[in-house]
């Protein structure tokens, strides 16, 4: 575990702040994104967006690594790369509409919508691509800064724990869902098999993917989740099952994320004196600047462009990579007849092999 403090907010030099969250004149907020808008009638939102630790997500890929196989020619979504903070704006409007088609109490919604905008806070540059350097050298991963923001033990994020106290919403509430450790009325919207989180995250994947749509709205999969048709559900996250297999074992596992994951940790280790544990809360542009090199090697990895002039190491080439397998497929025996049934319906399992980096690059 590292020390809290060792992580100093005066290193974070490269803190982006985006033009988010305006108040509209009836207090509602608006936030962007760049290819959807969502207005949000309540001023927590506005006031998380508003905080330095959620602004800076907006420098924070979404899928690490990977997302640099494209170089952003455009704003539709299979075009450009995305980031944290989209998916966490996202994730906190199916909240909103889950919450409002369900008629919670409105106590409820802002703590989903607390807990959707809060719950990647954590992440760090490339996101999940070097967080096992970090973790391994520094004792630093996300679960464990996200844990430290929301609380406020982190400098960084000691404007998050007063905008929750005057919104009325209970932090360790908020932590229990990020967590999903949450037992109560909300709680399986965050920790089951299928949750406000995969369902956004997955169908962005897709969007990143290509062009053509896949699966469906998310929107109009979650208003009949909160209505209760628990027949249309079930094809609904049939349908969202076998696109979440495909993404995994075509995309975020195949090949080629598996490579540029083990080039970005091989240049980390590599170069292990020129980074701290100051570094998980800086944002890729920052990254980027102080090693360029990194970013040449995911540019030439990733368009299979290498020549005499930029070769890998050949010790980086012989290193072992943990290549991980997903099957994700459905048990039509199990019915959906209430929330915890989704767990027993839908079901994963994994196959972990090792091979060098050289045998992928093949």
């Amino acid at each position: 575990m590292v020390a809290l403090d060792q992580i100093s907010t005066k290193a974070m030099s490269s803190i982006v702040q985006p033009a988010l969250a305006p108040t509209l004149a009836d207090g509602a907020v608006d936030a962007y994104r760049s290819d959807a808008r969502h207005v949000f009638s309540d001023s927590v939102v506005g006031a998380l967006l508003s905080t330095r630790a959620l602004r800076r997500l907006s420098g924070i890929g979404f899928l690490g690594a990977i997302d640099y196989v494209r170089h952003g020619s455009g704003r539709a979504g299979h075009r450009r790369r995305h980031n944290r903070l989209e998916h966490s704006i996202s994730v906190a409007w199916l909240a909103d509409i889950y919450a409002r088609e369900a008629d919670l109490p409105d106590d409820r919604r802002l703590l989903l919508l607390s807990a959707a905008l809060l719950h990647d806070v954590g992440h760090g540059p490339l996101s999940h691509t070097l967080e096992p350097v970090f973790e391994a050298e520094f004792g630093i991963n996300h679960h464990i800064m996200t844990r430290h923001l929301v609380t406020g033990e982190v400098a960084f994020g000691d404007e998050i724990p007063e905008v929750l106290a005057d919104a009325g919403v209970d932090l360790d509430e908020v932590l229990a869902l990020i967590e999903g450790e949450h037992d109560g009325d909300v709680g399986f919207l965050f920790s089951n098999q299928i949750n406000l989180d995969t369902l956004e995250g997955i169908n962005r994947c897709r969007a990143f993917i290509a062009r053509r749509p896949a699966f469906g709205s998310c929107e109009s999969v979650v208003r009949r989740w909160a209505r209760g048709r628990a027949s249309t559900i079930e094809n609904d996250f049939d349908a969202f099952w076998r696109l979440k297999h495909h993404v995994y074992n075509l995309f975020i596992g195949g090949n080629r994320g598996a490579v540029l994951d083990a080039v970005a940790q091989a240049y980390m280790r590599s170069n292990l004196n020129e980074f701290s544990v100051n570094d998980f809360l800086n944002t890729e542009g920052l990254l980027r600047r102080r090693h360029p090199t990194l970013f040449s090697y995911l540019s030439q990895v990733s368009r299979n462009e290498q020549n005499s002039d930029f070769e890998l190491p050949t010790d980086w080439l012989l290193q072992d990579v943990t290549v991980k397998k997903r099957d994700f497929y459905v048990k039509h025996e199990s019915t959906l007849n209430d929330p915890k049934s989704i767990n027993h319906r839908y079901r994963q399992t994994k196959t972990v092999m090792s091979k060098s980096l050289a045998e992928l690059l093949d």
